[in-house]
């Protein structure tokens, strides 16, 4: 019961303070906003923990208010939130890499479309709190996936098109504008590309190469990424058939003590193997289906011709 009343009073106390952070951080230029993974950190970190003493009727809004614009104060200015300064170069994106591009590439303050044509399109949002399922990218990605798979000589990507947001004026403010990227198939756009354009000031020319710049860098990091996704995948796929050639000399072995320096070396194994799924996992190398998948390929493979008494 006291427990209950605990996370009852965290839980009153950590509302009010969110409803005052969103209401502040709704009032903020896009550049400024944050993510609400962002807000939680901060409530956790610095607000929270400052008031976790007090019951929440006793904290006023003001003081909640006041601390909040202090923390935000602090934070710089996202970098790239104008789409308008984003080179038009750096936004031809595979469809089967496009989760990543916009998680990962993409600055996280911008407006996007994903437009597919037949294959769906979603609505315009911010990348700000981008997910995957909610936002309807992988319901398109799926469809896609199943079409390129049952096609060899298909090829499909998408192209980003700067364009104005509905009932938005030409004018340079950032918020007014949206990427919308467009399903290219065999490099036939499968909607017409009229980009918008806003003639950047030739003093502000520096700031399109800087954004650039940070963009393919990102491109690359996301490279490596992907490459040590491979590697994390080849390594439990390894380890699996090393325990697959420990259980076939097992099968065939006659000596007892044979078959018993096996299972321990087995099992010695397992245990590295299992560090090392959590390693990539942690790391974000795998997936939590592709952990419990390898995990339990793994268990099956040290538990087959395992004598009783052993560690697993």
């Amino acid at each position: 019961m006291q427990k209950n009343k605990k996370n009852t009073k965290a839980n009153l106390l950590y509302n009010k303070i969110s409803k005052e952070f969103t209401k502040i951080n709704s009032k903020l230029l896009e550049d400024r906003k944050l993510s609400v993974k962002e807000r939680r950190t901060f409530i956790k970190e610095r607000i929270y923990p400052i008031y976790k003493d007090s019951p929440a009727s006793r904290i006023s809004i003001k003081a909640i208010k006041t601390l909040v614009q202090e923390i935000v104060e602090t934070i710089p200015p996202k970098i790239g939130c104008d789409v308008n300064y984003i080179s038009s170069s750096v936004l031809d994106v595979n469809y089967y890499e496009l989760d990543d591009f916009i998680k990962d590439v993409l600055p996280s303050c911008i407006f996007i479309k994903i437009n597919a044509g037949v294959y769906g399109s979603t609505k315009i949002f911010n990348t700000r709190n981008y997910n995957y399922t909610k936002n309807s990218v992988k319901n398109i990605v799926d469809s896609i996936r199943v079409v390129v798979n049952n096609n060899s000589g298909i090829d499909m990507s998408f192209t980003g098109v700067k364009k104005l947001r509905p009932r938005k004026l030409n004018d340079g403010t950032p918020e007014n504008y949206f990427i919308d990227f467009i399903l290219t198939i065999n490099s036939e756009a499968t909607s017409p590309i009229d980009p918008i354009v806003f003639n950047i000031p030739r003093t502000k020319q520096k700031e399109v190469t800087k954004i650039k710049d940070i963009i393919l860098g990102r491109v690359k990091q996301l490279s490596l990424k992907k490459k040590r996704k491979r590697n994390a995948r080849k390594t439990a796929t390894k380890n699996i058939s090393k325990l697959s050639n420990i259980n076939r000399r097992q099968a065939r072995s006659k000596n007892s003590n044979t078959k018993e320096n096996l299972m321990n070396q087995k099992e010695k194994l397992f245990q590295n193997m299992i560090r090392q799924l959590e390693n990539a996992f942690k790391k974000g190398l795998l997936t939590n289906e592709q952990f419990d998948k390898f995990k339990a390929e793994i268990l099956v493979k040290v538990l087959t011709n395992r004598k009783k008494g052993g560690i697993i």
